[in-house]
């Protein structure tokens, strides 16, 4: 016997079962756990190097060089890093820097020494430089230190946004890369400069009357602007 047509179409029109649901902490179980390694190894070794009876700069090069692999596995997932941070009971905010949320949550004695850190890491991140405790302490060295690297954060123009590549040389880096074997002159006299932040600057060049290169004495420093000259220079290559 046919059923009543309007109890069919009350059949079809039945919203359909829920699906189940998922266990976020169950979808996000390998990440919390690699992220929670690379936690305790950074405390691990920020631990290490505050008890030690001989304190060496390059076991704190080191310690930093580990928080740079901590911001390698974080890479750009910010809401995951700020979900466990808020778990370890450090506050972070989408404003938070990754390398600020960092420090704060391995280096808890003292919250000055992390912001130090924090900036040096902005600083190696700027440059292209490979997130290892090796790639950071060689780093760190051949800038003479943590101050001193600091003063370089500090002086040089403020870059937009965070790299989104870790671990992999920037496209500035590349572009400095194949431009190494172009010729090189010794500038003048009048150019010499050793107050300059930058490894690279612009100098402008101006063609005089008589057809000559003049060039101007004040070298441009603007960070944009030198990247966008090196890499179209490297074009060329």
């Amino acid at each position: 016997m046919r059923k009543p047509r309007a109890q069919a179409n009350a059949r079809r029109s039945e919203p359909p079962e829920p699906a189940e649901a998922k266990d976020p902490d169950v979808l996000d179980g390998p990440r919390r756990k690699a992220l929670e390694k690379q936690y305790r190894e950074s405390r691990t070794a920020f631990t290490h190097w505050e008890t030690a009876q001989a304190r060496t700069d390059e076991q704190l090069y080191r310690a930093i060089g580990r928080l740079a692999e901590f911001a390698a596995a974080v890479g750009n997932d910010h809401q995951v890093l700020t979900d466990f941070a808020a778990e370890k009971g450090v506050r972070a905010t989408k404003a938070s820097s990754l390398y600020t949320v960092i420090t704060k949550l391995v280096v808890t004695t003292d919250r000055r020494k992390a912001s130090k850190y924090a900036a040096v890491l902005h600083l190696a991140a700027r440059q292209g430089i490979e997130p290892t405790p090796e790639a950071v302490v060689a780093f760190i060295q051949e800038e003479g230190g943590i101050e001193a690297c600091l003063k370089r954060f500090r002086d040089a123009p403020r870059e937009t946004g965070t790299p989104t590549r870790r671990g992999r040389p920037s496209a500035f880096n590349q572009a400095v890369a194949r431009i190494a074997s172009v010729g090189r002159s010794e500038a003048p006299k009048a150019l010499q400069r050793a107050d300059l932040p930058q490894e690279y600057v612009l100098i402008v060049g101006v063609r005089g009357d008589d057809g000559m290169l003049q060039l101007l004495h004040e070298p441009v420093t603007e960070e944009g602007l030198v990247r966008k000259a090196v890499g179209a220079l490297a074009l060329k290559g």
